[in-house]
Order: C-alpha cells, then sequence, then structure tokens
C-alpha cells in the first residue's frame, strides 16, 4: 500500500490488544463500542487470541493507517 501522504511504500502489519480494538468520538470509561453511537469496531474481542487489525506504517511520516471497509482489517474474522 502507497502512503497517501507522501506515495512511500508502507509496511504491513497489526495492531494488537487483549481488549477490542474500535475508534470512537471520544473516550469513555465503560461501556461496549456498540452502545457509543458512530463507534467502528476495528477488531472484535477473542477471549483466546485478544484483537488484532491489520494495519500499514509510512515510517517517513510517521502515520499508521487501518482500512476498516467490510471488516477485512479484524483478524479475528478471518480465522
Amino acid at each position: 500500500m502507497d502512503c497517501p501522504y507522501c506515495r512511500e511504500n508502507m509496511e504491513q502489519g497489526v495492531i494488537q490488544s487483549p481488549h477490542e480494538i474500535s475508534w470512537m468520538r471520544k473516550t469513555h470509561f465503560f461501556g461496549r463500542t456498540e452502545f457509543h453511537e458512530g463507534s467502528i469496531v476495528l477488531s472484535e474481542l477473542s477471549m483466546l487470541r485478544g484483537s488484532a487489525a491489520i494495519a500499514y506504517c509510512c515510517r517517513r511520516c510517521e502515520k499508521i493507517l487501518i482500512d476498516y471497509k467490510d471488516g477485512k482489517c479484524d483478524l479475528n474474522k478471518r480465522i
């Protein structure tokens, strides 16, 4: 994948967590993602594997990108 900022080649890797990985408009101290309007689940929690989402790193721009279209970034959905 090419970086949309500098056009250099990006490295594919993963973002991992022992918890669900999600994007929300602001921080919340409790509650699941689905209870917060506009939130996006990037990787569902697996009690055995945790969560992992495919991400791309541009070392030149120091940016990390996650393409969440159709849930394809969620490694738990691919297993």
